[in-house]
C-alpha cells in the first residue's frame, strides 16, 4: 500500500501521519474497471468514494438543453473522486466513466464513517484537504465560464 499511498500525499491524505494513511488505505479494496464503467451516476445515491490509482476518469454532467452530457473534467493517477460520498446529501454531483481500464481503491461511505468515527483527527484532515481541492476545482471552473463568457461577448453568441 506504501506506493499508492505516495500517490495521494498531495492531494486527500496531505497532512497525515504514514500509519493513518496506511491505515485508510487498508480499509479499501483494490478495482479494476473496463473502460466505458459507469463508476457513479450523477444524482444518485453516493456510495463510495474512489482514489485513482491508473487510467483516466471522466467526470460528466447532464446537459439538459444539449440533451447529452458534457465533460467537465478528466481525473488522473493520484486523484479522489465521489467526494459526495462524504457529505450530506451523499449525491453524486457528476457521473464517472472510466477511460480506458481503469484501477481504484474503493471505498464505501459506511467504512469510511466508522473509520472517521473512530479517528476525528483523520475526519478533520480528509475535510480540510477535501475543502482545499474543492476552492481549486472551483476557481478552475469560474476560470472556464469567464472565458466562455468572455467568448460569447466578442463573438456575439
Amino acid at each position: 500500500m506504501q506506493n499508492y499511498i505516495q500517490l495521494f500525499e498531495e492531494g486527500l491524505f496531505k497532512g497525515l501521519a504514514p500509519d493513518e494513511a496506511e491505515a485508510f488505505a487498508n480499509r479499501c479494496e483494490k478495482r479494476v474497471y473496463p473502460d466505458q464503467t459507469v463508476l457513479f451516476k450523477e444524482m444518485t445515491d453516493a456510495t463510495s468514494l474512489y482514489l485513482l490509482l491508473d487510467g483516466e476518469v471522466e467526470l460528466r454532467f447532464e446537459m439538459l438543453a444539449q440533451k447529452g452530457e458534457g465533460v467537465l473534467a478528466i481525473r488522473k493517477p493520484g486523484d479522489a473522486i465521489g467526494w459526495s460520498s462524504l457529505v450530506p446529501p451523499y449525491q453524486y454531483t457528476f457521473s464517472g466513466v472510466c477511460r480506458g481500464e481503469v484501477t481504484v481503491l474503493q471505498i464505501n461511505r459506511d467504512a469510511m464513517q466508522t473509520v472517521f468515527a473512530n479517528n476525528y483527527h483523520l475526519g478533520y484532515i480528509f475535510m480540510r484537504n477535501i475543502a482545499v481541492l474543492s476552492g481549486d476545482r472551483l476557481l478552475r471552473v469560474q476560470e472556464k465560464l469567464a472565458k466562455v463568457l468572455g467568448d460569447e461577448a466578442v463573438t456575439g453568441w
